[in-house]
């Protein structure tokens, strides 16, 4: 088996993948060194940024990452609490954090037991619509789809729940077989159809939402620091996440232009 020919079950992975990347998958490096990361979180709102922060020079990543941070806390009422907005200052200024954010556990109690921290709400952010994952036939070649459209109307429905998009049909054997096995002529797929009505919008406590940002920009790779502190500072914003994204995008403009 080359490269060139990957087996079924990577190719799926990679399939998946670019879905997930909306067509733009990552490259080795890219994926090692956000392992670990919510990475995919952030996708999901602008998979271009993730791209344009990696292009990005290490100095501007930390630049986005402590901006990112003071907005989270600005927009939940933490910048003005001083064990917080000396860690915004250490941040912006490259210095490791101290006290309490060498400690997770102690960090959500500070949080909690401090008068100082404000009582504050915001509606949960709300990714873009996008379409939903169309699954990839079992193996790369060897399949014809047949939409539900041109399905005729005695093809069995079975019992499964979910809106039925269609058919792969197999129109060849699979590597190794004379012939199409029986049991995999056919390849159902289906979309789940979620029931009742839409979700009300769900409010969130900003203050803990935001405060990961500050952490997060604090990471060992520059890279990794700048998704996380926008991850978690989108996440703080809540409903007015695209505005944060507008000034990181404004940023990487600028030093992209200043590099030129």
């Amino acid at each position: 088996m080359t490269d060139e020919e990957p087996t079924a079950e990577e190719w799926r992975r990679r399939h998946f993948e670019t879905w997930q990347w909306n067509g733009r998958p990552p490259g080795e490096d890219l994926r090692r060194r956000l392992r670990h990361s919510n990475v995919l979180g952030l996708l999901a709102y602008d998979s271009d940024l993730v791209h344009d922060l990696d292009a990005a020079e290490p100095s501007v990543q930390r630049a986005v990452a402590s901006l990112a941070a003071r907005r989270a806390c600005e927009a939940a009422g933490l910048a003005e609490v001083p064990w917080i907005a000396r860690a915004l200052t250490d941040l912006a200024e490259g210095r490791p954090l101290g006290s309490p954010f060498d400690d997770q556990a102690l960090m959500w109690q500070t949080l909690r037991s401090d008068p100082a921290v404000p009582q504050r709400a915001v509606t949960k952010g709300v990714p873009p619509a996008r379409p939903p994952y169309f699954p990839p036939p079992p193996e790369p070649t060897g399949w014809e789809w047949v939409p539900e459209a041109e399905l005729s109307d005695d093809d069995p429905e079975g019992t499964e729940t979910g809106k039925l998009l269609g058919r792969w049909v197999r129109t060849a054997p699979a590597a190794g077989r004379r012939s199409p096995s029986a049991s995999h002529e056919v390849h159902v797929v289906r979309m789940a159809v979620p029931a009742g009505a839409p979700a009300a919008p769900e409010l969130i406590s900003q203050p803990h939402f935001a405060l990961p940002a500050v952490p997060g920009a604090a990471e060992a790779d520059p890279l990794k620091a700048a998704v996380e502190a926008v991850w978690h500072a989108v996440n703080g914003c809540g409903e007015h996440w695209p505005e944060l994204l507008e000034e990181i995008r404004a940023v990487l403009a600028g030093s992209a232009r200043a590099g030129e």
